[in-house]
């Protein structure tokens, strides 16, 4: 990654690279995601301060290699201290499948599941692929219904999810508030999200507040 050079003509052949180990593949996901615009993956999007480069954002405005570094080492310490166990590309219900058989031997109490669905929002414009409705409601339904274990998931604050999640079966609702400048744009932005999990104990923090049960359907 510290040997990456940031530029349209890298950006371009990151994009039409297909690369066939682990490593080198999450290289160029990590690279895409950092310097198209809005972090889009798929065709639709082109690098950030276009083509030609003559916006106030160039292309590497968010390629901050300290923070990325301390991001992933934070990970890599997760790991190795054995607080997170695996990390799947896979369906919803494929993965929810797997926990029994891959951490049976843990308690329920002892596995958290965090899930992270495409955002209601733009879905068609943010992923290559995204979910309907029925996905949704489904996935819901199956955290709501018949998960054994803790889990987390985030959202957009869409008034769906809200719909989605508002009848209480042991869940909390956390609204989530971050400020950002997207890039090609000077103003900043406050992008509102939602964390939805069945912990039952949620730390203090100012980054969040808990949303009341009883006012949080639309």
């Amino acid at each position: 990654m510290h040997e990456l050079t940031i530029s349209v003509e890298e950006w371009d052949r990151w994009r039409a690279a297909n690369p066939r180990s682990r490593r080198d593949r999450a290289l160029k996901c990590l690279f895409l995601n950092r310097t198209t615009f809005s972090g889009i993956l798929h065709g639709r999007a082109g690098p950030i301060g276009g083509r030609a480069q003559v916006s106030k954002y160039k292309i590497d405005c968010r390629f901050g290699l300290e923070g990325l570094t301390r991001r992933i080492n934070g990970v890599a310490e997760l790991a190795s201290t054995g607080r997170l166990l695996d990390v799947w590309q896979a369906d919803w219900r494929t993965a929810l499948q797997r926990v029994p058989e891959c951490f049976g031997s843990l308690e329920d109490h002892e596995v958290v599941i965090y899930l992270d669905p495409p955002y209601v929002d733009k879905a068609l414009w943010l992923y290559e692929w995204s979910f309907d409705s029925e996905e949704h409601s489904a996935l819901a339904s199956a955290l709501l219904k018949d998960a054994r274990y803790r889990w987390l998931l985030s959202y957009d604050d869409h008034g769906s999810v809200r719909d989605l999640y508002c009848d209480q079966h042991g869940q909390t609702t956390l609204h989530v508030s971050q400020r950002y400048t997207a890039a090609g744009s000077e103003k900043r932005t406050v992008k509102d999200e939602l964390l939805v999990t069945n912990l039952p104990t949620i730390p203090p923090s100012d980054r969040y507040r808990i949303l009341d049960p009883q006012n949080l359907a639309n």
